[in-house]
């Protein structure tokens, strides 16, 4: 006899079954199990949960299965819970028009609105006890009291997924429990093996149509990445490896001859998961490539030539950007190399990013420009500042200030957001500090970029951002480790990329001088050698780990520069290298910089410290003056009065001997090879003999 239930799917029940099974084949490896599950999930129908590790397509597999059986986008409502998870979002947000009266819900917004017939939830256990009780009590009762109002649980069946093994936190946790005994149905999402033919099964069904350029590509990539997965303390995931066969594909377009070679293959360091990799990632992925092994890199180049046609490159992306494709790779690398040193990655991990395109994160230490030249490579490829969208998130972050801030116009009725003023109308967007924002903003944050729509109340609001650009001074890894939240939205970020410098040498500082100055003639290149070399002096005091970042070592030569026109000198002294000690960033150092700025100048500026003796001396001859002024003074005085002034210059004499004394000592110490600055050290030591003389014939 039918039931009621017999009739929630439009597919008949003897073919859900093979509907689901023909779907998830079409694009998933290892799914039986997983249709099987799920049509006995439908079947029934029941809840059912879903966990393992991320990137294994969860909530794709359940999504693509609901698609199959013919269920609308509008049908299905998909939601992450997570730490920021409360039960104000969870039961869809105040009701603003009963809020004089009552607190109710606006349960329209929620997975309790009567359109949806499946609801799945992602990350479900990461969210708080006090989010997860209540949706206990509903998922039993099927009824959710929303102030005096009864709402009715119109959804069928709940999905449940989540990366976490629930069995672990099931026995710390009596909500989570209580919770898991609400689904009937769970299964553990994994690859019973991560071998090389596993991963070349998985790219036939991403290129179906693949020539055989294409096959003998998925061959060999397949085995570079379970030459990877060999040590077992890492495992490439089925995302990860998709996104590595579009990054290696698109190393060949980019290239322009869409021929992949062995340098296509590097590009997989790119790739989100990767950063686990210390440095030898480059000699691993060689070591599996033919000829790999030689230490000839040009037979294996000979080896690796695999022609591509136009069905191996991915139509499915969102579009292309302002700028053609075919003009990315050159605008890019030639605006960006014309500004910044030590480039070529980001080059090639912002082409990537554009020319697929698809969101990258760039993080690293601060002050090595990464928004500034995410910035010149947006305005290269032709976009207006007003065309690039850039926010600052922070722990200050909020949904509110996320999606634009609340449509006041509404207020009364409902909750809705002025989403013009937010990221989503944008097609290339910045996003700073990303990683230092709260849970209750990076949850929704990571739901838009999965589905590409926000739910604006009742109204899906389409995200038109094809290209993503987040920046942050922290590591990814450590705030993956300890936030599930952070872990969910970095997997969106399907490029990533450690922004610093290889090496903080002086030949690096001097660089970066000469791209900011190009121009620079004779005595600016001397000045900016000279800097460069104190200020990689300093790093090597500084304890392990430290570095003048470029935007530090520009601002000081800015200021030292600054000061000597200040003060109408000619040439730089150690005064004017001192002035670094005021910029952003130095304040933490303990130990005498000027100590330091004078050693360092001893080895690579003392024709510094020679216009600093030659200046000192100049000012000591200020001083002697000054002092006989006194003596002068004195005769004219009272007995009294003349012995105090007396006194006063007596000591002031003492001081300045002091100070000749000093400056004799450093001449002596100076050893100079160079004839020219030899002279300018004769004539310093002369003018410093002189003025010597003379004091002592004044005393």
């Amino acid at each position: 006899m039918a039931t009621p239930d017999s009739f929630w799917l439009s597919t008949p029940r003897k073919d859900i079954l093979p509907t689901i099974q023909s779907a998830l084949r079409d694009q998933f490896v290892f799914c039986d199990e997983i249709a099987d599950l799920l049509s006995a999930a439908f079947y029934e129908p029941c809840n059912v949960l879903l966990w393992g590790p991320g990137g294994h397509g969860k909530s794709e597999m359940a999504v693509a299965a609901l698609r199959g059986l013919g269920l609308a986008e509008s049908e299905i409502f998909i939601q992450s819970f997570g730490e920021g998870m409360s039960e104000d979002r969870l039961w869809g947000g105040p009701d603003m028009a009963s809020l004089d009266t009552c607190v109710r819900y606006d349960t329209t917004r929620s997975f309790l609105a009567p359109q949806y017939k499946v609801v799945i939830f992602e990350e479900l256990f990461d969210a708080p006890a006090q989010a997860l009780l209540p949706l206990k009590d509903v998922l039993t009762r099927r009824v959710f009291m929303n102030g005096p109002e009864r709402v009715e649980m119109s959804a069928k069946v709940v999905i449940a997924c989540t990366n976490k093994d629930p069995r672990e936190f099931a026995e710390d946790s009596d909500a989570v429990q209580a919770l898991m005994e609400r689904f009937l149905l769970q299964k553990e999402v994994r690859w019973p093996g991560y071998e090389a033919k596993h991963y070349r099964e998985l790219f036939a069904k991403v290129r179906p149509g693949a020539s055989m350029g294409g096959k003998q590509l998925h061959t060999l990539l397949s085995k570079v990445i379970a030459g990877l997965n060999e040590d077992k303390t890492f495992i490439m995931s089925p995302r990860m490896a998709i996104q590595s066969l579009e990054v290696v594909s698109n190393a060949a377009r980019i290239h322009g001859d869409d021929i992949i070679t062995p340098d296509a293959f590097q590009s997989i360091r790119f790739v989100q998961g990767m950063q686990s990799y210390t440095a030898d990632l480059a000699r691993r992925i060689e070591k599996q490539l033919p000829g790999g092994k030689s230490v000839d890199s040009a037979s294996s180049k000979e080896l690796v030539n695999i022609p591509l046609s136009e069905q191996d490159f991915s139509h499915h992306n969102a579009g292309p950007l302002k700028t053609p494709r075919r003009e990315i790779p050159k605008m890019v690398r030639e605006t960006l190399e014309s500004r910044f040193i030590h480039a070529d990655e980001i080059v090639q991990v912002l082409t990537h990013a554009f020319f697929q395109p698809c969101n990258v994160l760039l993080w690293g230490p601060g002050g090595h420009g990464k928004s500034d030249m995410v910035m010149t490579a947006l305005r290269a490829l032709g976009y207006e500042e007003d065309e690039i969208f850039l926010q600052s998130f922070g722990e200050g972050m909020t949904e509110d200030r996320l999606w634009g801030g609340p449509n006041i116009a509404k207020l009364d009725v409902c909750l809705e957001y002025d989403t013009d003023r937010s990221f989503l109308p944008y097609e290339v967007v910045i996003l700073e500090e990303i990683l230092d924002a709260s849970s209750q903003a990076l949850l929704p944050l990571k739901d838009v970029l999965t589905r590409r729509v926000f739910m604006n109340g009742n109204q899906g609001v389409p995200m038109m951002s094809k290209s993503i650009v987040a920046c942050t001074n922290k590591d990814p890894r450590q705030f993956a480790k300890d936030s599930d939240a952070v872990k969910a939205l970095l997997e969106r970020f399907p490029l990533q990329l450690e922004v610093r410098w290889p090496s903080y040498e002086q030949t690096d500082y001097e660089a970066l001088f000469s791209k900011t100055h190009p121009d620079a003639g004779p005595d600016r290149r001397k000045l900016n050698r000279i800097y460069a070399h104190v200020i990689a002096d300093l790093n090597d005091e500084r304890d392990a780990g430290f570095h003048v970042s470029p935007r530090i070592a520009l601002g000081g030569l800015r200021l030292a520069a600054n000061s000597v026109g200040r003060h109408g000198r000619r040439k730089m002294i150690v005064e004017d290298i001192l002035t670094i000690r005021n910029v952003q960033g130095m304040e933490s150092y303990k130990k005498d910089v000027e100590a330091m700025i004078r050693s360092a100048l001893l080895e690579g500026g003392v024709e510094v410290l020679l216009s600093d003796i030659d200046e000192r001396a100049g000012r000591l001859q200020g001083k002697m003056e000054e002092i006989n002024a006194k003596f002068e003074m004195a005769k004219q005085l009272d007995d009294e009065a003349r012995g105090d002034v007396n006194d006063e210059a007596i000591t002031a004499m003492v001081d300045l001997m002091s100070s000749m004394d000093s400056l004799k000592h450093e001449l002596l110490h100076l050893q100079i090879s160079d004839p020219a600055l030899q002279k300018w050290k004769k004539r310093s030591e002369t003018l410093v003999d002189e003025l010597a003389t003379e004091i002592e014939a004044g005393s």
